[in-house]
């Protein structure tokens, strides 16, 4: 185990995932949404731009019809909007709303959480 995390943190990181909601009350995603946004924050994290097309062929354990569907439901909930390229109105950008940033902020406050629990 590394000594930069203490025993268990990732285990203590999933009770409170799942006992603390970082969303809103009434919104829950499915597994599938639930790894979308993690794809998705982690392509932010780096500073990267992606389009509905990239975000589609991201994740080779899902079909890009699949993935689809999520972003849909995702813009749905409120966590996800898509917006035109400035260069080429059908190139459409995946863009995380206000809520989305709030839960990135709350897993992050969730894992730091589990880490600093000694």
């Amino acid at each position: 185990m590394s000594d930069l995390l203490p025993p268990n943190a990732f285990v203590r990181f999933l009770n409170l995932m799942h006992a603390i909601s970082v969303l809103p009350v009434g919104v829950k995603l499915d597994p599938q949404e639930e790894r979308v946004m993690q794809e998705l924050g982690l392509r932010r994290g780096r500073g990267d731009s992606v389009t509905v097309l990239a975000a589609m062929n991201m994740m080779p354990e899902a079909s890009p019809s699949t993935v689809q569907r999520r972003l849909k439901s995702l813009r749905a909930k409120g966590l996800l909007s898509f917006e035109s390229a400035p260069h080429d109105a059908r190139v459409r950008h995946v863009v995380p709303t206000p809520q989305a940033t709030a839960y990135f902020d709350g897993m992050s406050d969730l894992m730091q959480r589990a880490v600093d629990r000694r």
